[in-house]
């Protein structure tokens, strides 16, 4: 199951691209974020609340600091990544912009390492690794 809900989230991640880069050509990167924010923030505190979470989480947030830090450096995180691609997607087109960012699971394998001890990396996610970067780097030498 996890492997549709990835590809899914994929395909889903494909289409915002390629409606974010015609969005940006008629408004700023920064307004459409934060339209995009303010209504998937209100959405997902309403599903948070209709599904029990809301409460419970909030709880976990006031008693555990680690998880409240994790959280903000979470959200920091994720709006500094959305700014980026945006204006990548801007500076170049939607379709290099997300064949390059495909390189961050390369990223979540050094970070999970060097911040949680957490061992990800195997021989399939090295080789896929190096596909990766040949890649990104067959992308920018041939699409100047």
């Amino acid at each position: 199951m996890w492997i549709i809900l990835a590809i899914s989230a994929s395909a889903v991640w494909g289409l915002t691209y390629v409606l974010s880069e015609q969005i940006y050509k008629k408004i700023s990167v920064i307004t459409s974020l934060s339209l995009a924010t303010f209504i998937s923030g209100f959405v997902m505190l309403f599903v948070a609340y209709a599904t029990g979470n809301l409460v419970r989480d909030f709880a976990t947030l006031s008693t555990d600091k680690r998880i409240l830090g994790l959280s903000i450096a979470e959200a920091t995180c994720l709006m500094i990544a959305e700014l980026l691609i945006g204006f990548s997607i801007v500076n170049k087109n939607a379709t290099l912009a997300g064949l390059i960012e495909i390189s961050y699971p390369f990223f979540i394998a050094l970070f999970a390492y060097l911040l949680f001890k957490e061992t990800q990396f195997s021989f399939g996610t090295v080789i896929g690794g190096v596909l990766i970067f040949t890649g990104i780097l067959i992308i920018y030498r041939l699409n100047p």
